[in-house]
């Protein structure tokens, strides 16, 4: 009997690589618009990136820099950004992360529902969905959707119920420390694809069934971190092995 029912996909830096190119750059835009002085390098943002949600993000470095900004103002260059974002979407300048294509068919092909769980807005999932013709999900739980952004299960809590689904039968697949606490503290079974800037240790990603560099494709292997003895691809196969472990264990 097939165990797995649904998969559950964060999608900045997980379906694709929109942090560096495409949120980074949007946001160096809005700042510009506005007239201030804050260019995010590349090494910048990857630490900005502990802290969840756009917003946040502006908030909190705005405090580490001293600088004083209002919740209007926040609000402003944040509206700015989705629209550098969606606009740089629109233009093709986010990749696809390697194995997503493959693996969302794989699941589509064998009746797995899937849904999108993210911090960001619907206007910018919608946007990569179209963009990238992206139609195999349900349904997705975005910002709007929630209280708290990730590590808080609250996303993964509503993606359950509006999903019809359970846990037993559910995995997430995350590329952050955040995610992969968000879908630990909701009982799911999380497979983790780190970012390439992202360095494996093992305390940092106990929770984690499986690790890996990417999903892969069959020209292009994953390299194994964690739960898997041999294996190229992370596959329809992979997913349900491991939930059929996971009820056995």
């Amino acid at each position: 009997m097939q165990q797995l029912k649904t998969v559950f996909w964060d999608l900045d830096g997980t379906i694709a690589d929109t942090e560096l190119t495409g949120h980074r750059v949007a946001f160096n835009q809005a700042f510009n618009k506005y007239s201030l002085d804050w260019n995010w390098s590349k090494d910048e943002y990857i630490q900005l990136l502990h802290f969840p949600g756009g917003r946040n993000r502006i908030k909190q470095y705005a405090l580490l820099k001293g600088h004083t900004i209002t919740d209007e103002q926040i609000k402003s260059i944040h509206q700015s950004k989705k629209y550098n974002y969606i606009e740089l979407v629109r233009k093709g300048s986010i990749k696809i992360r390697p194995g997503v294509i493959r693996l969302l068919k794989e699941l589509k092909e064998n009746n797995v529902k899937q849904w999108i769980v993210t911090s960001s807005g619907k206007s910018s999932v919608k946007a990569l969905l179209e963009a990238y013709k992206l139609n195999t999900f349900s349904g997705y739980v975005t910002s709007e959707l929630v209280q708290l952004a990730k590590p808080s299960p609250e996303c993964y809590i509503k993606a359950l119920e509006l999903s019809k689904s359970s846990t037993r039968n559910s995995i997430a697949i995350e590329d952050s420390i955040e995610g992969l606490r968000s879908a630990s503290l909701a009982n799911l079974n999380c497979i983790v694809t780190l970012s390439p800037w992202s360095k494996y240790k093992d305390s940092l990603y106990k929770a984690a069934d499986i690790i890996v560099d990417h999903l892969g494709d069959y020209n292009k292997p994953s390299y194994i971190f964690k739960g898997l003895d041999s294996t190229s691809i992370i596959d329809y196969r992979t997913l349900e092995n491991l939930l059929k472990k996971s009820l056995n264990g």
